[in-house]
C-alpha cells in the first residue's frame, strides 16, 4: 500500500491555476469540471515540497544557476531509468520544452524551409514552425482500430515533393511519447524514422517530456539511446536535439524548468546563440525541484504510475459499460486520454465542443486543437483523484443519455 496521497480532492480554485481559474474565460462557465491542461490535480512528491519549503525559509531568491549537483541529478536519472549515459557538456537548462523548440528552430532553419510534424499533435509545435517563418509539412499518423502508427512511406514521398518544390525539409518535431494519442514508440519504429531522417539529412527535435509516464507493458526508448548504440548514426547524432523535463512527471510545470540535450558542440553553440537576448535563466525553485525529484522522488513516481494505471483501467471500463458511443484510443503512455467522439452524431466539431461544455459541463481539449486530424476527438486528463475522474465521466454519461433520448 502506497504511503503517498493521490485521492485527496485538492481545492485549486483561486490559486492562479490555469486549469481551474480560467474556466469561465475558456469554457464560458464556472460550473465546468476542468480535465484539460496537462498538469496533475495532486501535490508533488513530498521530497520536492520539503526542499522548496526549505528554500522559502532561506528568504533570498537571487539569480541562480545549475551547479554540478543539478547536472548530476539529471545524468543519474537518465542512466538509472533509461540506461542512457549523457555527458554534462551536452546538457542545457531551459525554461521549458516549448521555448527550447522555438530556440532550436531559430538556430537551424531559414525562412520557408519545411518542418515536419505528425498530426494530431501538441498544438505549440505548429506555433513554433510559424514563429520561425517556416512551412508546415504535416505527416498525419495512421489510425487503425483506435491505434495510431507513423506513415513513413508517405513521409518519404512528402519530403521529396517539398524539396522539389523549393521548400527544403530542414527539421522534424517529434513527440515521444506522443501527445495526444498516447503512443510509446517501439524501437523498430524509431529506427525506421531515424534512418529516413538520416538519409534525407533532416534535424530531429525529439520532445520527450512525458518520458517517465509509461503504462505497464511498455517502455520508453530515448532516441538518443538508439543513436549512441549504433555506429550508423555516428554523424547523424550531431543533428538530434532531445528535449526533456521533470515537469509532467512530478507536477512542477509552473516552475518552468526543462533540459535540452545536444551532443554536437557546433549545434550547442548555435542554440546558445539563438537564446541570446531572451529571459532564459532558471528559477532556483525550478532547479531545486528538478534535483530533489530526481534524487528523492522515484518511489513517489512509482506510486503515481500505479494510480494512473488504475485510473486508466477505470475509465476504459466505465466508458465501455456506460458510454459505448465514445471509443478510447489505446493508451501506452502519458496521462492524456484520446477519445473518439465521432459516433455521437455531431456534424461539426463546434457542436461537439459545445456539447461537452454546456451539456456535460466538462472542460476537455478539443481534438481540432491538435490539428485537423483531431476532428471529432477530445483529450481528457486522468491525472486527478478517482472521485473527480468518475464525476467527469458521469457528467458525460448523463449528457450522452439525454442526447439519445432527446
Amino acid at each position: 500500500m502506497s504511503n503517498f496521497e493521490f485521492s485527496s480532492l485538492e481545492n485549486r480554485d483561486n490559486t492562479m491555476a490555469t486549469k481551474w481559474d480560467k474556466r469561465e474565460e475558456i469554457f464560458g462557465s464556472q460550473d465546468i469540471l476542468p480535465m484539460w491542461v496537462a498538469d496533475s490535480d495532486w501535490q508533488t512528491a513530498p521530497a520536492v515540497k520539503k526542499r522548496l519549503q526549505e528554500k522559502v525559509e532561506e528568504g533570498i531568491f537571487g539569480y541562480s544557476f545549475a551547479d554540478q549537483s543539478i547536472y548530476q541529478a539529471v545524468q543519474d536519472w537518465l542512466q538509472r531509468r533509461f540506461d542512457l549515459a549523457v555527458k554534462k557538456d551536452w546538457l542545457i537548462f531551459d525554461t521549458g520544452v516549448v521555448p527550447a523548440i522555438n530556440f532550436t528552430l531559430k538556430a537551424i532553419t531559414e525562412p520557408d524551409e519545411a518542418v515536419i510534424v505528425q498530426p494530431p499533435v501538441y498544438r505549440p509545435f505548429y506555433g513554433a514552425v510559424k514563429n520561425n517563418n517556416c512551412q508546415l509539412l504535416k505527416n498525419e499518423l495512421i489510425k487503425t482500430n483506435n491505434y495510431y502508427q507513423m506513415d513513413l512511406n508517405h513521409l518519404e514521398k512528402q519530403i521529396k515533393e517539398s524539396n522539389q518544390q523549393g521548400n527544403r525539409v530542414r527539421a522534424m518535431i517529434f513527440c515521444s511519447p506522443h501527445n495526444p494519442v498516447g503512443r510509446v514508440w517501439q524501437k523498430e519504429e524509431l529506427l525506421k524514422l531515424l534512418r529516413l531522417l538520416k538519409k534525407e539529412d533532416i534535424y530531429l527535435l525529439s520532445d520527450e517530456i512525458h518520458l517517465d509516464l509509461i503504462l505497464p507493458g511498455y517502455q520508453h526508448t530515448p532516441v538518443l539511446k538508439l543513436l549512441l548504440a549504433r555506429d550508423e548514426f555516428k554523424e547523424y547524432r550531431k543533428k538530434v536535439i532531445s528535449l526533456m523535463a521533470a515537469s509532467k512527471t512530478f507536477n512542477i510545470a509552473g516552475l518552468h524548468t526543462s533540459y535540452t540535450i545536444i551532443e554536437s558542440r557546433e549545434l550547442r553553440a548555435a542554440y546558445q546563440k539563438a537564446k541570446e537576448g531572451f529571459a532564459t535563466g532558471n528559477s532556483p525553485f525550478g532547479l531545486l525541484a528538478l534535483k530533489s525529484a530526481y534524487n528523492e522522488g522515484e518511489e513517489w513516481l512509482e506510486a503515481q504510475l500505479k494510480y494512473l494505471e488504475a485510473n486508466y483501467k477505470f475509465l476504459q471500463q466505465y466508458i465501455k459499460e456506460n458510454i459505448p458511443q465514445i471509443k478510447v484510443t489505446e493508451e501506452e503512455g502519458t496521462y492524456l486520454i484520446w477519445l473518439d467522439c465521432s459516433q455521437l452524431g455531431f456534424e461539426k466539431d463546434e457542436q461537439l465542443i459545445e456539447f461537452m461544455n454546456k451539456n456535460a459541463k466538462v472542460g476537455l481539449n478539443p481534438g481540432r486543437w491538435f490539428g485537423d486530424a483531431g476532428s471529432m476527438h477530445m483529450r481528457l486528463n486522468i491525472a486527478c483523484p478517482r472521485q473527480r475522474l468518475e464525476e467527469g465521466l458521469k457528467r458525460i454519461k448523463t449528457a450522452v443519455a439525454s442526447l439519445e433520448n432527446g
